[in-house]
């Protein structure tokens, strides 16, 4: 955005100073003889005979000039960055900070304990800004956090400070799901904060971890570049000229990101709240079967299957929210962080775009004000002092702007990298509790298989015409693998049993002992086997 050659105010000064007419003219015949003198600057080109040509450099290939260029150009680079950021070319062990989340705790009243828990926390670090090296046992509740945040995010707009992950999840407070997850995603936090050496370096992380429970503010005053009302009449204009096309391109993939993950959200909510309401139904079904005929112990047993059945797909539904939802939820979070950091870009390009401008105006006031005949020095002296106060304002936006661009090139790179892993690791933990879940119905379902058959002494509609089909009780998961599936694996005698028994062993097996028709599994004993259930 700034111009290719700095821009010098007494360059100017200069300019008008010769261009007075009412000066006398200077001498000419010094400049002439310093062109043929051997301490010039400016050179004469000779040719030199053919023979004094040097065979090497004829014969030096141009890739070689080329790939000698590229070097040189990506050394200069490397200069500028070191000094735009010599925070990231320091010794990597030079400073570091190491943060081991180990207990989260939730006191108060119920809105207290769901939105502000307190996180307890150990720190070493050799940084100079904290008083001591080690610090046990620090307790900080997630307001103090949130205070963390807010100063992070509007002092350091070179960076993506990480967005603070949730205070609670969809398995439920106080429950030990709920104590593992949130514990592990804010040492996710702590881990992507202590990775970012311009965030460690910064004294506000020293007084928030060495100030008393629940007494933290920033100490530092600290003011959002555009916020308010102002913030939305800018963002309706379009995007300044952007040079870099990695970051050009890299708001409209975080912009896409957070509405996808938010439709996806939205959809997956809707898909839990049916599937809830479907339980209701197959509980009501697995009711009115056991109904059909209390003598008939098929009836009772199929019936009670069912019950338990609607009861897994509840869980299923909750298994949903605590982990694609959560986790979506924390990338909803992170990418409107980035999407506004790089807006706050946007306003710095715009910032410099004004004093440019500015600084033009300076110069041709400047100008003017030198050339008038009745000039006031005193006039020509404060003009003088406004352009070169616009041309260091200038200066300084530039260099902050330089600054910021280059450092959210690097954490480009790194954010697109947790997003990656952090989505995947989402994926993968909804598949495998929807897969070990769905397990657990058919291995419910196939306790009643051997019943269907034996209704009908032919064997009822599970033969469908075939006579070889045993009558023992034939389960699909076996040591051997998966016959459902064809999967062929050896298990060993503890996956067996995860698969094969189920929360609701105990319960079906007393309800098979009952011979009055009564029902156990009724609407209270299904809520008690969800709260105990371990997902």
């Amino acid at each position: 955005m700034a111009s290719a050659v700095p821009y010098d105010p007494e360059d100017e000064v200069d300019d008008i100073l010769h261009n007075n007419p009412f000066e006398e003219p200077s001498n000419t015949n010094n400049h002439v003889d310093d062109i043929y003198t051997n301490d010039s600057h400016t050179t004469i080109e000779t040719t030199k005979p053919d023979n004094a040509i040097n065979d090497d450099e004829a014969t030096q290939p141009k890739q070689m000039e080329s790939e000698e260029t590229k070097k040189k150009n990506a050394e200069k680079q490397q200069e500028i960055l070191k000094k735009l950021i010599p925070e990231r070319f320091e010794q990597k062990d030079k400073y570091n900070v190491v943060i081991k989340v180990i207990g989260l705790e939730r006191v108060g009243s119920l809105s207290n304990k769901k939105e502000n828990p307190t996180i307890i926390f150990e720190v070493n670090t050799n940084l100079p800004t904290f008083r001591k090296k080690n610090h046990k046992n620090v307790r900080k509740s997630l307001d103090e956090f949130r205070n963390l945040f807010k100063y992070l995010n509007a002092t350091l707009s070179e960076s993506f400070i990480p967005s603070l992950p949730a205070p609670f999840t969809n398995y439920g407070i106080n429950t030990k799901e709920d104590y593992k997850k949130t514990v592990n995603n804010f040492q996710v936090w702590f881990f992507r904060l202590c990775a970012n050496p311009l965030i460690i370096r910064n004294e506000e992380l020293a007084f928030f971890i060495e100030s008393d429970f629940d007494t933290y503010y920033p100490v530092n005053q600290y003011k959002s570049p555009v916020s308010g009302l102002k913030r939305k009449t800018m963002k309706q204009f379009a995007p300044p000229y952007d040079e870099y096309t990695e970051l050009a391109e890299f708001r409209p993939l975080v912009k896409s990101i957070y509405s996808i993950c938010d439709s996806i959200q939205e959809r997956l909510l809707k898909a839990s709240r049916a599937r809830k309401l479907m339980v209701q139904d197959e509980n009501l079904f697995g009711k009115c079967f056991e109904q059909i005929d209390d003598k008939n112990v098929l009836y009772k047993k199929y019936g009670r299957v069912m019950t338990a059945v609607g009861d897994i797909d509840s869980i299923i539904a909750s298994m949903d929210m605590a982990t694609f939802y959560d986790g979506l939820t924390w990338i909803v979070r992170d990418t409107y962080v980035v999407k506004e950091a790089l807006t706050n870009r946007h306003f710095l390009m715009r910032e410099l775009l004004n004093a440019q401008a500015n600084t033009k105006n300076r110069q041709e006031q400047v100008r003017k004000t030198r050339t008038k005949r009745d000039s006031n020095p005193i006039k020509v002296e404060e003009t003088t002092r406004n352009m070169k106060l616009a041309h260091q304002y200038e200066a300084d936006v530039s260099q902050k702007l330089n600054r910021v661009t280059q450092n959210m090139l690097i954490e480009r790179n790194e954010w697109l990298s947790w997003y990656d892993k952090w989505l995947k690791s989402c994926i993968r933990s909804y598949v495998l509790k929807r897969i070990e879940y769905e397990r657990k119905k058919l291995a419910l379902l196939e306790r009643v298989r051997i019943d269907v058959r034996k209704a009908d002494p032919r064997g009822g509609l599970s033969r469908l015409g075939r006579e070889n089909v045993s009558d023992r009780t034939e389960v699909s998961q076996s040591l051997e693998g998966d016959s459902w599936a064809g999967e062929r694996r050896i298990r060993n005698d503890n996956d067996l049993k995860k698969l094969l028994n189920t929360e609701f062993d105990e319960t079906l097996e007393r309800a098979e002992q009952k011979t009055n028709g009564e029902t156990t599994l009724d609407a209270r004993n299904a809520a008690s086997l969800l709260g105990v259930t371990t997902f």
